[in-house]
This record gives structure tokens, sequence and C-alpha cells, in this order.
């Protein structure tokens, strides 16, 4: 997932993705005030990686919990370092699989899922795996790189262009509610667990 050794060019590291200047593109908390989070809410952040976007959610679900879900050892323990450096209690960093997570059927509020979806081969299972988790009504946040090229990301053809995106949502029983880019290389697509 947010790990997955696949894209060559790519290096895989804790200070790729926390470096500073992806604040530039990415800030976390701009982008969460694009996502229908609650405060009360409990979250499972896939593929949480370092927990670029895991730590902001933890800060703003005060009433809430957060789930940060990754295949790698080494990005699930630089995950759990980071939340437990900022003394924050309300989160579990587990590791999952590729279609498996370790969180109770049908017990969050909300997905989070931040570059990930074109990792898997099966896109389908992943989102449907992933609903399993889903509460009825519940939300699903998801952001990719759009399919064009750019100098950095994933190759062009692992990349999914939102009309993809949202047929791979479909057919996964989801409900897309909205989407718009967030800048000129990324998209935020928002679904609905019908």
């Amino acid at each position: 997932m947010s790990t997955d050794p696949g894209h060559p060019d790519m290096p895989n590291s804790v200070e790729r993705m926390l470096r500073p200047e992806r604040m530039e593109t990415l800030d976390p908390f701009r982008v969460l005030s694009h996502c229908p989070v609650n405060p009360r809410d409990t979250v499972a952040d896939i593929g949480c990686g370092p927990g670029y976007f895991t730590l902001p959610l933890a800060k703003f679900l005060i009433n809430g919990k957060v789930f940060g879900l990754d295949t790698s050892d080494e990005m699930v323990e630089a995950c759990r370092g980071r939340l437990d450096e900022a003394r924050l209690g309300n989160f579990e960093i587990l590791k999952c699989g590729e279609y498996d997570f370790p969180v109770a059927p049908a017990s969050v509020d909300g997905l989070f899922i931040a570059f990930v979806v074109h990792h898997p081969s099966d896109r389908e299972r992943f989102l449907t795996a992933a609903k399993e988790m889903l509460k009825p009504g519940g939300w699903c946040f998801i952001m990719e790189w759009h399919k064009k090229e750019t100098e950095s990301g994933p190759p062009q053809e692992a990349r999914i262009t939102p009309d993809e995106m949202r047929q791979f949502a479909r057919n996964s029983g989801f409900r897309v509610q909205g989407s718009r880019d967030i800048n000129e290389e990324h998209y935020m697509m928002t679904l609905i667990n019908r």
C-alpha cells in the first residue's frame, strides 16, 4: 500500500514521506477541511505510512479515534512513534494485509485512504474489503494522483483517473458523493457506504 516496493523510481522511506516540501501541495489540515470527518468519529487511515495524515487526524478527533493501518513494519513503527511522541492517546497503529484489515466489521465512521488505491492489483477487492470496516452510511475519503506526467508519483500505468475511481467505487458498493482537484497533481473523492 503506501509502502509497496512496486514503484522502482519511488524510494520508500519515512523521510521522503515526511519531507517539509510536501506541505506546499498537500497541507494535511487543508486536506482535512474537505474531508467529512467529525471530531467524534472513529476513522481508519489505510496505508498510513509514517503518519503524515494520521497525526493531524488524531489531533482533530478530540472525542474520536484513529486506526493507522499499513502493510509495512517500518511504517507502522514510524507512525506509532510519531503519535506516541505527540502524547496522543486516541489511536491504534496496526499492521494489515493488502486486503485484510484487523478492525471489526461495521465499526468505523470513516475511511481515509491517501495515495493507496493505485497500489493493489485488484482495486475493487481492496475497496470492498475496506468497506467492510465502515458503518452503514459511513464515509470514505480518497486521494490519488491524476493520470498525467508529474515530477514525482507512481508510474502512469498505475494511476487511476477520477472516472475509473468512480467505477471502482460503484462496483465496490459505494455511492460517489463528490470529487475535486486538490492541486494540479492530485484529486480527492468522497464516497458513502450504501
